[in-house]
């Protein structure tokens, strides 16, 4: 192989690896992750280009205050935008729900990686930290989504997500 041949090869490998090494993570979070399910909020779906999906809120999207560590508010006054947290989770009657925001990898338990916005106050008046955690979309089957949607908008849907380190991928949703 001559020299003009290695070069060619090497320039065609290299985005083939960077589009591959996108891939490990969700693949190994889908293989290996522990599934949790999160209870989810009304919003209202439609995609012209795409087809139905569901447009999702999690109920873990607002975590009241009292489960966020001082550091972390601490942190969240020092800078401006968003700052990387960790959610831990635990399981009541069977939907898994926020226990602790801190700013440390938790060494043990599940918990979600998310971008802390801000603290401030929600719709019912109470105080709370909006996380957003990227599983807002799930494509549905066409002509679905408008059944989807009235389950929506009634707080009926669980969706169940794979976690791995903190990283998670919407899996599939459920109506109760």
């Amino acid at each position: 192989m001559n020299k003009r041949t290695k070069q060619l090869l090497l320039a065609c490998s290299v985005p083939v690896l960077i589009l591959l090494g996108m891939c490990v993570t969700p693949v190994y979070t889908l293989l290996t992750g522990e599934e949790i399910i999160l209870q989810t909020k009304p919003v209202d779906p439609s995609d012209l280009f795409r087809g139905d999906y569901v447009s999702l809120s999690y109920e873990a999207e607002e975590v009241p205050k009292q489960l966020v560590e001082k550091g972390v508010v601490n942190e969240l006054k020092d800078r401006w935008g968003e700052l990387k947290v960790y959610v831990l989770l635990e399981k009541k009657h069977g939907i898994d729900t926020p226990s602790k925001v801190t700013l440390n990898k938790p060494k043990k338990g599940i918990y979600l990686t998310g971008k802390l916005d801000y603290i401030g106050t929600n719709t019912n008046e109470e105080q709370v930290a909006f996380i957003q955690y990227s599983l807002d979309k799930y494509y549905v089957a066409d002509n679905t989504g408008t059944e989807w949607e009235k389950a929506s908008a009634k707080g009926e849907i669980l969706a169940k997500i794979k976690v791995n380190n903190g990283y998670a991928i919407l899996t599939d949703l459920e109506m109760k």
